[in-house]
């Protein structure tokens, strides 16, 4: 998994706050910086001629490396980070203490649990694509597509149009260069259509894409010239029930970077 610290800040207002979260709450997990910490507003003087107040900003651990998160801060957001009062008013950080001297203001913040939940996403939702046979899947087909935009996937992407020509399929093979995961569901003939196998062999041409095949009950796998699809990669669905097609549209959700 990439560092989500060294990732660019994304250009979002709304996302930027939640990646400044996120990552705030990963660097405590993985004892970079505490959970508390400081920020320290010192008054420089008056910008000569508008007259507006300069101050400098300071992100200071409270334990370990003492700079370790101004560092992060300056190095990742070359301190065009999201206001801090955002960040409490999303229920980001909470405000333990206050302390004013002379020209200097010093916060003492708590990085929330509504943070740390951050961290059962992934940092940028995935884009998916759904390669499936109408004849044989198109009921599971709509059922994950569900689960994973209520999961906060935006917009995976299904075909449940008949559109032949070309340019269709032009443009499927665009949206399937520009995913990042591939899910091809698979059932005793599948394998049969053109199309799909089509949008496989796409997919297995699109460089850093992941494939994930979802076997349905009555799926064997015969075709080994595809290895893609073959037991190791694949979510079994063993049978009928839905029970198990929870728990296999979870297994789903943790490929795809989501927690329990």
């Amino acid at each position: 998994m990439d560092d989500p610290l060294k990732q660019p800040p994304p250009s979002d207002p709304i996302e930027r706050i939640h990646a400044l979260a996120r990552d705030l709450a990963y660097g405590a997990l993985n004892k970079l910086w505490g959970s508390r910490f400081n920020v320290s507003r010192k008054f420089e003087g008056r910008n000569h001629p508008t007259n507006q107040p300069v101050v400098s900003v300071g992100w200071y651990n409270l334990t370990g490396n003492y700079d370790a998160i101004d560092i992060y801060i300056s190095n990742k957001w070359s301190d065009e980070y999201p206001p801090v009062d955002l960040l409490i008013s999303f229920g980001y950080l909470q405000i333990l203490d206050i302390r004013k001297s002379n020209a200097v203001e010093t916060y003492t913040f708590l990085i929330t649990q509504e943070a740390f939940a951050l961290l059962s996403k992934p940092a940028t939702p995935p884009t998916v694509f759904v390669s499936y046979s109408r004849k044989y899947s198109s009921a599971l087909g709509l059922l994950i597509v569900e689960r994973l935009k209520n999961a906060g996937v935006s917009n995976p992407f299904i075909d449940m149009n008949i559109q032949p020509g070309d340019v269709w399929h032009a443009k499927l093979e665009e949206i399937i260069r520009q995913s990042r995961y591939f899910i091809v569901l698979l059932a005793s003939g599948t394998l049969d259509s053109r199309f799909v196998r089509q949008e496989i062999e796409w997919a297995r041409a699109t460089p850093g894409i992941t494939i994930i095949p979802i076997w349905q009950p009555n799926y064997v796998d015969i075709d080994k010239e595809i290895p893609e699809l073959g037991e190791i990669h694949a979510i079994r669905v063993k049978e009928e029930s839905a029970q198990e097609y929870d728990t296999q549209l979870r297994l789903l959700l943790n490929r795809l970077g989501y927690g329990p």
